[in-house]
């Protein structure tokens, strides 16, 4: 009996032990820096083509047997520095850019699962639709209390509803309303 009760106090004792293994990860730092991979890889690898490099890249994670999965989860909820900056710089909009694909990243790549994944389309459609809905909602909202869309009673004519459903003027106070929208039909 008492091997069963020192068996079973065990477990009670380690759930408040905690270990620091700060030392072994650090939490803000990647673990292997520029240094490390000029010892691992060739002197001139920096001089390979993209194309090379890429292919480089998901080999190692195919040897290393990381999904996808994995690699975009670690990127997307790193407290690393350096990940977060790469990560926050994917997802941001560049004015700048040449072309919309450079300007926005993560929308080149949900185009490219949508065009070159058809069996994805229905999910892919099925994670945005709530987002779309939301969007949908809120502009709806802005056109509806807008005051310039408003009819008064006291102004109601026939002419006057005419005139506010002409689509000239919807689509010209919308795009006042939702310039960035806009730009996505």
């Amino acid at each position: 009996m008492s091997h069963l009760r020192h068996a079973i106090d065990i477990p009670q004792r380690f759930e408040t032990f905690q270990v620091n293994l700060s030392f072994i990860m650090p939490a803000d730092d990647l673990l292997y820096d520029e240094n490390y991979w000029k010892t691992v890889l060739e002197n001139d690898i920096q001089k390979i083509s993209l194309d090379k490099k890429l292919h480089l890249i998901f080999t190692l994670l195919m040897f290393l047997q990381i999904s996808i999965a994995q690699l975009l989860n670690f990127i997307f909820t790193s407290r690393i520095k350096e990940v977060q900056t790469r990560a926050a710089r994917f997802l941001g909009h560049t004015r700048t850019a040449t072309s919309e694909d450079k300007a926005f990243p993560a929308g080149m790549v949900f185009c490219a699962w949508h065009a070159n994944f058809p069996k994805a389309k229905k999910n892919l459609h099925k994670m945005i639709e709530p987002y779309a809905v939301e969007m949908v909602l809120e502009e709806s909202d802005k056109l509806i209390g807008d005051k310039e869309l408003q009819v008064n009673m006291k102004d109601l004519t026939l002419r006057s509803i005419q005139s506010l459903l002409q689509p000239e003027v919807i689509v010209k106070k919308y795009r006042l309303l939702a310039p960035f929208t806009w730009t996505l039909l």
